[in-house]
């Protein structure tokens, strides 16, 4: 400013030493990036930086102050001079103020895109950085995954003894009897074994390896045993909710295994703030060496919720139906009275508690199996894989009986020479289904299986009546029973004997119907009315066709025969003793019957059932009992 205001006075002192005011003069200065000059018509102020791109504009402001001019020109006293000079300073100071911004400079432009552009492959490269920071946590996590997978990890079992109880509160209690010894888990099952089996860890709030899993539907549980039985030598299962509670009480008739009270020191419980599951195995055992039966987590048992009978059981098993499942034992989440040994609880089988897990039971297929099965694949065990004829079949239904100690062929005796006569069937693998629409299934454990249907001498035998309706007599298979009514005969039938009947699983029954074949039927692709009873009037007495290769009567025709499974599609992923659908309105059945074409009498086609307390004069059944 100071070099505009030298220039302005150079001009008026160059117009005191002349009066032409008009000849050219021009005085001239740069301040402050704006070029000033200053001539007698003008002031003209301009940028004085580089020339701006092509097609922008200099900044200028031209001043035209011949109100100053004259002001100059004419004769006024020394103070008007200093008045309009002032006026013309302040106008130039005014402009310069307003000018002095920089220009937009195009090296400043370009040096800002680099620097965003440097700015954006910076964090380009940092975003780069850290998401190969995830994947090699995560390559090392797999990796310590995929080590701790080889370990073996063991599921410790305690053999439970047979034995009878009373199940339930005290006033409300009734006898149960468990007439077969069974396996269960001396702990819960820990999210370590649940990884193990299933790859995951489905536990959220609280994580770590003994810990006992949760977040576990009784869905989720099944899948789980389903995948476990193939990895090893099968037989686990939830326990039912009478074999739950006669462990827990481990032979004792108080509130809890260890007495009517109970501390902190006995259990995991009380629900207060922070309240977690803690490791299996904290607290003392009860009676039978079974640990956390009260607290930690509830325990999924097998049966349907409902309604206790009034009368002493045999081996319970719950109702037949239902829509909640049954859990035992409290949780850390609950009060003290959730955890009496009588104490029972009842969800959705789809739900997911967060404080409900489970506990493994086995069935005890040989007295001398081992307590502590580990989760390895056993070695290949030889099975019987169709197609084999009917003298490979009885080759090794001999060589099975041998290593069981047992016959091929055995009788159950029910007084007044009434006999039930059992075949013995070795495990193996087949094709079931209908041809094109097949899938393997494989049948892991030997069964006896009824050599004929149940007759009407039998039925009466152990019920006390014969239901049967249009036809009777004592060898004609017993008619007019419902599945539900199947279930009360082999409940009494196990009563009377030591146990074990039940009806076939659909696998099971298709597998001893074929017997090694792949045809349509276990004699051939086709059938004449002197291979079975079909398209006929009535029933006929069992064992009047010659038997399969496995030495059972009547597979085909006569009457047809409940089994245990629910109706529904296959499930081809469920091929190892495969049980059915979990729920459903239809029970299967199979065999066709005198009623109908012998179509409905192939090994593979399977009746769509009826509802299981349905009764028709057509419909029967066939025992089979795990060895």
């Amino acid at each position: 400013m100071a070099q505009v205001i030298s220039a302005l006075s150079s001009l008026e002192n160059k117009d005191a030493k002349t009066a032409n005011i008009d000849r050219v003069d021009v005085a001239e200065t740069v301040v402050d990036g704006l070029a000033v000059t200053i001539g007698v018509d003008d002031i003209k102020i301009i940028s004085a930086n580089e020339p701006p791109v092509e097609g922008s504009t200099i900044p200028a402001v031209v001043l035209k102050p011949s109100l100053f001019k004259s002001a100059f020109q004419k004769p006024y006293n020394s103070k008007v001079k200093i008045v309009a000079l002032s006026l013309v300073i302040i106008s130039v100071a005014f402009v310069c103020f307003v000018l002095i911004k920089p220009s937009p400079n195009v090296d400043d432009d370009a040096s800002n895109q680099i620097e965003l552009k440097q700015d954006k492959e910076k964090a380009l490269q940092l975003e780069a950085l850290r998401l190969q920071q995830e994947k090699e946590a995560k390559d090392r996590q797999d990796k310590i995954d995929i080590e701790d997978s080889s370990r073996e990890i063991e599921l410790d079992l305690v053999l439970i003894p047979s034995g009878k109880f009373m199940m339930g509160d005290p006033g409300k209690d009734h006898e149960v009897v468990i007439t077969n010894s069974f396996y269960l888990g001396k702990h819960e099952v820990t999210q370590e074994q649940w990884k193990k089996v299933m790859g995951n860890n489905p536990s959220i709030k609280t994580k770590g390896p003994t810990l006992p899993v949760t977040d576990v539907s009784w869905n989720d549980c099944q899948e789980f045993i389903r995948r476990l039985n193939e990895k090893t030598n099968g037989g686990y299962r939830l326990p039912t909710e009478a074999e739950w509670e006669y462990a827990c009480r481990a032979k004792t008739t108080t509130k809890y295994s260890f007495g009517d009270t109970i501390t902190k020191s006995d259990a995991n419980y009380g629900g207060a703030a922070g309240a977690t599951i803690k490791q299996v195995g904290g607290y003392k055992p009860n009676g039978f060496g079974l640990y956390d039966m009260h607290g930690n987590v509830w325990e999924w048992c097998s049966d349907w919720y409902g309604r206790y009978s009034s009368d002493a059981e045999i081996n319970p098993v719950g109702p037949l139906s239902g829509t909640t499942r049954v859990l035992r034992g409290g949780s850390f989440n609950d009060s003290d009275s959730y955890f009496r040994s009588s104490y029972r609880i009842y969800v959705d089988p789809s739900h997911r508690p967060f404080d409900s897990g489970l506990r493994l039971a086995r069935t005890n297929v040989s007295a001398v199996g081992p307590a502590t099965p580990k989760l390895i694949i056993p070695a290949a065990t030889k099975l019987l894989v169709a197609p084999f004829n009917e003298a490979k079949a009885k080759e090794i239904q001999k060589q099975v009986a041998k290593a069981l100690t047992k016959e091929v062929e055995e009788k159950e005796d029910l007084g007044k020479e009434v006999k039930i006569d059992l075949v013995l069937i070795p495990a193996g693998k087949f094709m079931m289904g209908e041809s094109g629409k097949d899938h393997e299934v494989t049948i892991t454990q030997p069964f006896f299986m009824g050599k004929y249907e149940v007759t009407q001498e039998q039925w009466e035998s152990v019920m006390g009546s014969n239901p049967s309706t249009k036809t009777k007599g004592a060898k004609l298979p017993v008619t007019d029973v419902s599945w539900a009514d199947c279930q009360d005969f082999i409940k009494k039938l196990n009563d009377k004997t030591k146990g074990g009947y039940r009806l076939p699983t659909e696998a099971e029954w298709e597998y001893a119907c074929r017997a090694g074949t792949k045809t349509a039927y276990s004699f051939g692709d086709s059938i004449s009315k002197a291979d079975a009873n079909y398209d006929s009037e009535t029933i006929k007495p069992v064992g009047n066709y010659k038997p399969n290769a496995f030495g059972l009567y009547d597979m085909h025709g006569n009457v047809w025969e409940w089994c245990n499974d629910w109706f529904g599609d296959y499930n081809p992923k469920d091929n190892k003793d495969p049980q059915g659908v979990n729920s459903g309105e239809r029970r299967v059945v199979r065999g066709g019957s005198f009623f109908v074409n012998e179509s409905f009498s192939r090994s593979f086609t399977r009746g769509d059932g009826d509802a299981p307390t349905i009764r028709n004069n057509y419909d029967g059944l066939r025992l089979v009992r795990s060895n």
